[in-house]
């Protein structure tokens, strides 16, 4: 069986401590771990603890893992960084998501979702206080008029709650990752699904899906 390509850690730190994600493979932190592991027992496997190769292995050992935590400290503040952008909808230098492994992929849709919803509540305080100091100064209305604003809002309701989702239709495969709405999601090619906004615009961005419009 042919020995596994070696990854260098230190190249990949080097290239990360620029702005942009570095792009890695979907499976990189578990080939990272078993490169380590593999020192790890070939490291316990020499009986004796004063030779030379014990030294060198060790040595590579600890740089490798003071490398690779580096690596996952500074991709996590990257994709911290544009979740907030995402989040807030400002205008930044935006990260090539593409760029993301699986793990880094799932950690991303589910920050974005809880700062959304954190932001969304906050926002809320306000929009309620809002509310009910012009409840205060409205003065009272007929039953009928008030009968019509009633309806008038379940209507805007439904409104709201069909801009919450988006249905897409998959254009690649997608690991398992965990929507907005705390669900878990498993798609593939030319899967039809409805998603919650922030994780079909996303998707969408990422050229992995493409909206359907559901004509009523």
């Amino acid at each position: 069986m042919p020995d596994q390509p070696t990854i260098n850690f230190n190249n990949i730190l080097r290239d990360e401590r620029k702005s942009k994600l570095v792009p890695l493979e979907n499976d990189f932190y578990d080939k990272a771990a078993q490169q380590i592991l593999r020192l790890e027992d070939e490291k316990t496997k020499i009986e004796d603890i004063y030779c030379t190769k014990y030294a060198i292995i060790e040595d590579e050992l600890k740089t490798s893992r003071k490398a690779f935590e580096n690596i996952i400290e500074r991709r996590a503040k990257k994709i911290i960084t544009e979740a907030s952008i995402r989040a807030s909808s400002k205008q930044g230098e935006k990260q090539d998501i593409d760029s993301l492994t699986r793990e880094e992929c799932a950690f991303y849709n589910r920050l974005l979702g809880l700062m959304i919803e954190y932001r969304g509540e906050i926002l809320e305080k306000v929009s309620n206080k809002k509310e009910r100091k012009e409840k205060q100064v409205i003065p009272s209305q007929p039953a009928e008029n008030r009968e019509n604003k009633q309806n008038d809002a379940i209507s805007e309701g439904k409104k709201d709650i069909s801009k919450e989702y988006i249905v897409v239709r998959l254009l690649k495969d997608i690991p398992t990752f965990v929507g907005a709405d705390g669900r878990n999601y498993t798609l593939a090619k030319e899967d039809v699904a409805v998603l919650s906004a922030v994780n079909a615009k996303a998707l969408i961005s990422r050229n992995a899906a493409v909206q359907i419009i559901v004509e009523r």
